[in-house]
């Protein structure tokens, strides 16, 4: 036929993806067993998941839960894994199966359970790509202990409001994923990026707020409706600039109009109170 490889052959006669094509060759020579170049038998790896899956009482996800689980284990342990597998493989769908043989290679094979954690957490990712609608697509992998983080934190932000909530329970964890980095960036926590604290900075020209035309824009690029930037400036600092006719700044107000906490308790530490001469006003009466 011109092929390679077997999978390559599958992969154009039954137009399937590559890697599923080489997995139900996998399958197949775990499952029925191949020859050799010089037409000797191998026989099947897999003899009793061959007799359950003809049988119709497992799938072939559960067949590939317990062939890599096979393959990772000394020969000496193949035929009693392997059974025992078929058997749960009858009683659980394959995400169970995969966590009972995950418990039953820690209890072989402890070691070598940890080194693949280790590398789980090297092989970590998370990416945010933007959509030609303007939103942001999530991509990411996590090893099991760090994802058991993310859900904890999570979990409490992402129960139904009430009776009323209607949103669906991936709605539900987005909106948990944005409350939970509000939350963070508010507790003042977080180290400095460029000298000063981490937070939500969107830029708009006074003229587009007030009228809410055109588009605001924050530090990672994104464009914001002046309707969604009034809610969050709600609960907002706002830094006046003045721009000439080119863009470039005139003027820098301040965020804040009154002395800062930090600053006032520096001055009551330095004036006592009220530093005109004769006045016994408490300090908590003045730098309002």
């Amino acid at each position: 036929m011109g092929c390679y490889s077997t999978a390559s052959f599958l992969r154009d006669a039954v137009r399937i993806s590559p890697a599923d094509a080489r997995r139900r060759v996998a399958d197949a020579n775990a499952l029925f067993g191949s020859t050799t170049l010089t037409g000797q038998p191998i026989e099947a790896q897999l003899p009793l998941a061959a007799k359950a899956l003809a049988e119709g009482v497992i799938s072939r996800d559960h067949v590939q839960v317990v062939r890599t689980t096979i393959d990772k284990l000394p020969a000496g342990h193949h035929a009693e894994v392997e059974q025992l597998l078929v058997e749960e493989a009858t009683r659980f769908e394959p995400v169970t199966l995969g966590k009972i043989a995950l418990r039953t290679r820690a209890h072989l094979q402890l070691e070598q359970v940890v080194l693949e954690e280790q590398a789980a957490r090297k092989r970590m990712e998370f990416s945010m790509v933007e959509d030609i609608d303007g939103t942001i697509l999530l991509r990411g992998r996590l090893s099991p202990e760090c994802a058991e983080v993310l859900k904890a934190a999570l979990s409490p932000l992402a129960k139904p409001a009430g009776k009323d909530d209607d949103r669906s329970a991936a709605r539900r964890w987005a909106d948990a994923l944005i409350e939970l980095a509000h939350r963070i960036l508010n507790s003042d926590t977080l180290p400095q990026d460029g000298g000063r604290r981490p937070h939500l900075a969107i830029t708009i020209s006074y003229e587009q707020l007030r009228d809410q035309i055109g588009l605001g824009r924050g530090d990672f690029g994104a464009l914001i409706t002046p309707q969604a930037i009034r809610q969050l400036a709600c609960d907002a600092g706002i830094t006046p600039i003045v721009l000439n006719s080119e863009g470039k700044p005139l003027d820098v107000g301040r965020e804040q109009r009154t002395v800062t906490a930090t600053i006032r308790a520096a001055l009551i530490a330095r004036d006592k109170g009220c530093s005109f001469p004769g006045c016994d006003r408490p300090p908590e009466w003045q730098y309002r």
